[in-house]
């Protein structure tokens, strides 16, 4: 479980992002009561999926799936993002930020890797108004298995999309010297 510290300092480094956008992205012109996936409704499918969380107003922290996580919005920009804690960026090794460049091509689908602030992250970034039920539960399990699966094999899900040296027989090193 992570401490109280590290758990703010995740909170204010994702917030930061949104904070950011307020300067680039337009305003929409809905209001929140025009959005259908509302803070009422992410509430629902977190508690649903997670059980307990802490926070309010668009800003929860839960852990699934054995994963600490936050779920941040920003209603006034149509965003959300869930965001978990991997590792310390000094403690990725240069290998390990080439897997994860290519796995967020191949392997990470809906989810990222990212870096913020000295912090390597598993994060899930997207519009809140379309978001449905399914897509928010797929989110929180991509989340979890980047968190799971960084140093292995990188992945979100059991698919990956192929590239040109997958197709004449190559495969690439992962981190621990076995191929994926």
């Amino acid at each position: 479980m992570p401490t109280r510290n590290t758990t703010m300092c995740v909170i204010f480094v994702a917030s930061l992002g949104l904070w950011g956008c307020q300067t680039s992205v337009p305003k929409r012109c809905e209001t929140v009561a025009d959005t259908p996936m509302a803070l009422e409704g992410l509430q629902a499918v977190l508690r649903e999926e997670a059980g307990d969380l802490t926070g309010r107003n668009g800003q929860w922290q839960f852990v699934f799936e054995g994963v600490p996580m936050l779920l941040l919005t920003d209603i006034s920009h149509d965003r959300m993002r869930i965001v978990a804690r991997i590792v310390g960026d000094d403690d990725v090794t240069p290998l390990q930020r080439q897997l994860m460049l290519e796995a967020n091509f191949h392997t990470a689908l809906d989810a990222r890797y990212s870096t913020s602030h000295g912090t390597v992250y598993a994060a899930y970034i997207h519009p809140l108004s379309p978001l449905e039920k399914e897509e928010l539960r797929s989110a929180l399990t991509q989340v979890a298995m980047l968190v799971k699966t960084f140093g292995t094999t990188y992945s979100s899900t059991d698919l990956r999309f192929s590239g040109p040296d997958d197709q004449q027989g190559r495969s690439r090193p992962s981190a621990g010297g076995q191929t994926l």
